[in-house]
């Protein structure tokens, strides 16, 4: 019997953490919905990053020369805050680089697999690896992933993105480094 019971929270935790947003499943694709899903984010992810994690949430939107874009703060296990800066035209996702006072396309939906592009600073660089990815996290077995190569200052990765759902993993020499966790606390 407590085995029954046991296993009956184990499957109810399960639904109710497996739901980013309502109707939305943990580990499914959002048929239709956007790779980069920044203004439809209202919700709050845990993502695992080597040894530790941090907790991203959407904090509001901020107006940089005359641009608006939304506000993402990234917050570490080790307390440490990062904020990210993304906007959206025409489809074509950038990414606010503070440092450099420049954007950096992150995506842009008319780029095919082999597309190369580099960042506003020409030090990094990226490419699409593939519109048909898989990977296989502690948590699910995704399909049909956007695979962008990054060679950037600090490794090069594989960055994982699903449709609806935005990054949910990274690899490194064909390890798994990061995932998206179906929990935040």
């Amino acid at each position: 019997m407590n085995k029954l019971v046991l296993l009956f929270f184990i499957f109810l935790s399960h639904i109710i953490y497996s739901q980013i947003s309502e109707g939305q499943k943990f580990c499914e694709e959002t048929k239709g919905g956007p790779y980069f899903p920044i203004s439809e984010f209202n919700f709050s992810k845990k993502i695992f990053w080597y040894k530790t994690f941090y907790k991203e949430t959407k904090e509001g939107i901020k107006v940089i020369d005359g641009k608006t874009y939304y506000e993402f703060k990234q917050e570490w296990q080790e307390k440490n805050i990062s904020m990210l800066y993304m906007r959206e035209e025409n489809g074509v996702i950038y990414q606010y680089e503070e440092s450099l006072k420049k954007e950096t396309i992150r995506y842009d939906p008319k780029f095919t697999e082999g597309y190369s592009w580099k960042s506003a600073d020409g030090k990094d660089s990226y490419k699409i690896i593939s519109y048909h990815g898989e990977l296989r996290t502690p948590y699910c077995e995704y399909k049909n992933l956007l695979v962008i190569e990054a060679n950037v200052s600090f490794g090069k990765f594989k960055f994982y993105y699903l449709k609806g759902h935005g990054y949910i993993g990274a690899t490194k020499d064909h390890k798994l480094v990061s995932c998206l966790s179906p929990e935040y606390n």
